[in-house]
């Protein structure tokens, strides 16, 4: 697991001015405008100031983070445990007993008790006696048995889709993979840190049946609150949001990259196949919702310039 605090130049105590600075630094150095040998580095730093710069993301990597050096730390301590040798003098009173041992050890062979053998049996003779008899139970059965067609049952059609999902699922996974994956806050470096309300113990449920993978964000009349990606089929609650109407914007398409800069904005980050901008015609209180393929109930098509505005 990357250290990103190491990647960014930072201590782990750093805080967010901080860390914003050191990303602006490095990636004044790597940008793949500037540096296109970089990118990949660029990639790494950019996927780093976003884990960092989000609490909740923050938190979860501290956590992985510190059970990996307690993990190393407990390796360590058990490869410098110290072995232990026998001097020259336990090794001949080792010597001395052994010897004395075996002097009065019995040496005598025990005798070879004659057992009568008992004769083999001809295993072909079982063999040509069984199949006449399973072949003649077989014959019964399947005359006494009814015919008719097999009914299909509840759990087989069952059986059936979730055979086709992972079916699915394993075709899915010979593709190139996105860089994102369920929960991840890209575009925080250009609208800035989520917005909690601890006090608010209500969640928005949403699901993504767009065929598409999405990245939605949220909004208040001034201010940028969250921002997720959900892949396709999936569905997330989406906790401690402000208690104030919002509006929603998101990002629809397939196979999501760090590295893709978007043509009419400059702005790095996004689909590569089938992208699509949407946002909600007025604000609301979220509950819950369920985006559906093209433009859904309540939104209205809108271009990459208007995505990307910061209120």
């Amino acid at each position: 697991m990357p250290d990103y605090y190491e990647i960014l130049g930072i201590s782990p105590n750093a805080g967010n001015a901080e860390i914003k600075a050191a990303f602006r630094k490095l990636a004044l150095i790597y940008h793949p405008d500037i540096n296109p040998e970089g990118r990949d580095r660029f990639n790494l730093i950019l996927k780093a100031y976003e884990t960092l710069s989000d609490p909740v993301s923050r938190s979860a990597y501290d956590l992985r983070l510190k059970y990996r050096s307690h993990y190393e730390e407990t390796i360590t301590r058990k490869s410098n445990t110290k072995t232990w040798s026998f001097d020259e003098k336990e090794m001949r009173r080792r010597r001395y007993y052994d010897e004395h041992i075996r002097q009065y050890a019995k040496t005598d062979k025990p005798e070879d008790v004659a057992t009568e053998k008992k004769p083999r049996y001809n295993e072909f003779k079982y063999i040509a006696f069984a199949m006449p008899l399973a072949a003649l139970i077989f014959l019964l059965v399947m005359a006494l048995a009814t015919p008719g067609p097999p009914k299909k049952s509840v759990e087989s059609r069952a059986d059936s889709e979730r055979a086709e999902k992972e079916k699915a699922v394993s075709n899915a996974g010979n593709e190139e993979a996105s860089d994102l994956n369920n929960g991840d806050t890209p575009y925080l470096y250009h609208f800035g840190n989520a917005r909690f309300d601890s006090d608010n113990t209500a969640f928005f449920s949403i699901k993504n049946a767009t065929g598409n993978d999405v990245v939605v964000c949220l909004f208040t009349k001034k201010h940028f609150v969250r921002s997720f990606f959900l892949k396709n089929d999936f569905s997330a609650d989406v906790p401690q949001l402000p208690r104030e109407p919002m509006h929603i914007r998101y990002s629809s398409g397939q196979l999501f990259k760090h590295a893709v800069i978007m043509k009419d904005t400059g702005i790095y980050g996004g689909f590569t196949r089938d992208i699509c901008f949407y946002k909600t015609t007025k604000a609301e209180n979220l509950q819950r919702l369920t985006l559906t393929p093209g433009l859904n109930e309540g939104f209205k098509k809108i271009d990459e310039a208007e995505f990307f505005k910061k209120k």
